[in-house]
Order: structure tokens, then sequence, then C-alpha cells
């Protein structure tokens, strides 16, 4: 039988494209707001991110370690000078009529010159080291910035996802609330039972409890974004809307991968290679060249000393060989094959991992696609089902909880599809991170 028109609870005009319509409510809203693009969000986090800002002085640090390493192969030139005072010296007698008088106030200035001739290799590998190493830290900043990048995109794609779940929420509670209300009335006029009322109202609660926890997330995500750029988010401040681009494709499985994690990984061989041939220098002898020019009073090259300034010269060649060490120089070598033999398992390691990575990233970029698809189905479904419901309600031909259940449905619907249109978004980011693309796409951003 029919209800009363008198309290007969009004139908609930949901059009049919109510998720399309919800979205241009929230673009007229979100007009009189600052939308703040994820660009913004990036350039400020790179600029405030303390560990690449560690990360490029790390490269300054090789850098210097560079220019010394090339500096051990040029001439060193240097400069001694003394003043001294001696006493206790006596005056030396050798004959009956030959009296050498002792000089207690001597003098020297004496500049000289030092040019490695052969040293077994061990410059030219630690120039080699060094530059590997320098190397390898400006990549390491590369996979940095990507790494800030990629948590800057993240924490900006969960703020837009909270943000407008937040939307379609109040949404959610204002249509519960209008429900309530006339289920309120209708009890009052003896309508419907208590436990349909006590049915819509723990609804109505379990809705503002989402809407809550949504808000909160909000705030985890402005705080997150503060933290990051180091900069006061706007209260006006909103995030872009999570939007699918239509001509967006994964990467193939044959795609080349640009990580700047795998170059360093690779340099951090050369370098560890380059020690490994330094450290064996030390078998060889260490051949240079060094000249000199001193003026002395006295010249303790000459004999007798006389108090007075004379000069002296030379130029000769330096060869040293350390023939017996104990075992040293080979402990030295067998340390450095074993640090080489690391960097290559750590390389090896590392590209596994980023192997891994890309599928992963993969299968989420696709699993997020394919749930866009079935969410917006599902949300016509549920706004269609929701009529459905309401109208068979109010011809006494369903039961209120299945119109408690359609408009719950409803909700899960819009929150769903809000969650995968983010999610693309975020495995994208993801992807683009795991194959170095998100390096490229960055590369010139300070």
């Amino acid at each position: 039988m029919k209800r009363s028109s008198m309290f007969q609870v009004p139908r609930f005009k949901l059009p049919i494209v109510l998720c399309a319509a919800f979205a241009v409510a929230v673009s007229s809203w979100a007009g009189e707001l600052t939308v703040t693009s994820p660009n913004k969000i990036v350039t400020e986090t790179l600029a405030h991110n303390y560990p690449l800002k560690v990360s490029a002085q790390n490269v300054d640090v090789y850098a210097a370690r560079h220019r010394q390493a090339k500096a051990q192969a040029y001439p060193t030139l240097d400069v001694k000078a003394q003043a001294a005072r001696y006493q206790g010296l006596e005056d030396a007698t050798l004959g009956p009529q030959t009296t050498i008088e002792a000089v207690e106030d001597r003098y020297s200035a004496s500049i000289g010159i030092t040019q490695p001739l052969y040293t077994g290799g061990r410059i030219s590998n630690q120039k080699r080291g060094a530059f590997s190493r320098k190397s390898a830290a400006e990549q390491s900043l590369g996979a940095t910035k990507a790494d800030t990048v990629l948590a800057a995109l993240t924490t900006y794609w969960n703020w837009s996802k909270a943000h407008y779940l937040v939307q379609s929420l109040e949404a959610a509670v204002e249509r519960t609330e209008a429900h309530a209300v006339d289920m309120r009335n209708q009890h009052e006029a003896g309508m419907v039972t208590d436990n349909d009322l006590l049915a819509t109202e723990v609804q109505l609660d379990q809705t503002r409890l989402l809407l809550e926890d949504a808000r909160n997330r909000v705030a985890l995500s402005r705080s997150k974004i503060e933290f990051l750029t180091g900069n006061p988010l706007s209260e006006s401040a909103v995030p872009e809307e999570a939007v699918v681009p239509a001509d967006m494709a994964t990467p193939g499985t044959n795609s080349e991968v640009h990580r700047p994690e795998m170059i360093a990984g690779a340099l951090d061989v050369e370098a560890t290679e380059a020690q490994q041939q330094s450290t064996k220098s030390d078998f060889y002898p260490q051949l240079s060249l060094s000249a000199r020019y001193e003026q002395a009073n006295p010249n303790v090259m000459d004999f007798p000393l006389a108090d007075e300034w004379k000069y002296d010269a030379f130029a000769g060649v330096t060869l040293s060989w350390n023939l017996l060490d104990w075992g040293l120089t080979r402990a030295k070598a067998a340390e450095a094959a074993a640090q080489t033999e690391q960097a290559r398992l750590r390389l090896k390691q590392l590209e596994e991992q980023i192997t891994l990575e890309i599928r992963e990233a993969r299968i989420n970029l696709q699993d997020a696609s394919s749930r866009v698809t079935v969410t917006e189905r599902a949300c016509k479904s549920a706004e269609r089902n929701l009529q459905a419901a309401t109208d068979l309600w109010e011809s006494g031909l369903a039961r209120h909880s299945d119109v408690l259940d359609a408009m719950a449905q409803l909700t899960d619907a819009q929150y769903q599809l809000i969650a995968a249109q983010a999610d693309v978004l975020l495995a994208r980011a993801a992807l683009d991170h795991a194959t170095g693309e998100i390096s490229r796409q960055y590369a010139e951003t300070p």
C-alpha cells in the first residue's frame, strides 16, 4: 500500500551524471580559492630539501678531491728560510797556525722544485678514481633530486585525493542529513519504526566519521607539504583535481632505463678499480726529479765554515723502492680488491632492485587505470541504484535498509572514483621515477 502523500518521503532528485555534476560544482566553488599546481610544490620542495643540499655539497667535496689528485702530477715549488743562534760552540784548531772560528749566528734561504717522473701508476689512477667519484657524486645528486620530486608529487596527489574526498563526503553527509530529517518527521507521524530511524542516524554518524577522517588526512597532507617546501600553505590553497590524461600511455617493457643511481653505481666500480691499481703502485719504484738553490751564512756545504753568505745549487734524480714491508702493500691491495668486488655486487643488487621497482610500478599503474574505468561505471550504477531503491521504498516495495545501503554504495563509489583517479597519477609518478624519466622531466628545475 502506498504511503499518504502528506508524509511521503521526497524523491531524491539525483542527476544521472551526479559524479560529473559534483566535479563541476567543485570547480565553481574552487574559483574563489587558489589552485596550487604540482609543479609549484615540486619547485619549492627542491629549493628547500636538505638532503638535496647535502648531496650538492658532496659534489663539491669530490670535485676538490679530484683537483687534489691532479695537483700531484705537477711540480711542487717550496721556499725555506731559517735564522738560528747557537751557544756553546768553540773554535776548532786544525794545527798550530790554523784556527776555525765558531759561527754562532747562522742564516739560510733556499728554493726547490720537485717533479714526479714515475710513480708506478699511482698518480694517474688516483686522478682516474677521483674523477669517477666526482661523476658518481653528480649522478647521486640527480638521484636525490628524483627522490625529492617523487616525494613532493606523492604528497601532492595524496593531498588532492583527501581534499576532493572531503567534498564528496560533505555531499554525502548533506544527503544523509536530509534523509534523516525526513525520517524523524515520519517517525513522529508513526510512519516508520524506531529501528528505521536508528539505522538512519547510525549511518549519518558513520558518514560524519568518514568525513572527519578525510579532513584529518587533508590536514596531515598540508602539514607534510609545508614540511617539504619549508613554506606555510595558504588556507585558500587547494590542489588540482586528479584528471587522467586520455592519451597517457604506459611505457613498454623494453623501454630504456635512465636511473642516475645505476650510473653512479657503475662509476663507483670504476673508482674502486682505480683505487685498487693505485694501491698496487707501491710494488714499483718511485722516481722523481728535484733541484734546489740555497744561500746560507755560513754555508755548511763549504768547509771550513766561514761567517759569510755563499750559495750552492744542485739537481738530481731520486729513486725509492720499498723492498720489504712485511706484507703491508699486499694486504692493502687485497683490501682494495675486496672493495672493488663489493662495489660490483652493490651495482648488481641495484639493477635487480630497479627492475623490481619498474615491474611493481607498471602493475600498479595498470591496476589503477583499470579501476578508473570500473569505478566510473560503478558510480553511475550507484546513482541509479539509489534512485531505484528510493522509488521502490516510496511505493512500499522495498525496505528502508535498501535505501540506506544504496546511499552507502554511492558514497563508497564516489570515494573509489576519486581515489582511483589520484592513484593513476601516483602510480605514473612512481613509474617515471623507476625508469628515470622523472629525472629528465625535472632536469632543468633548479
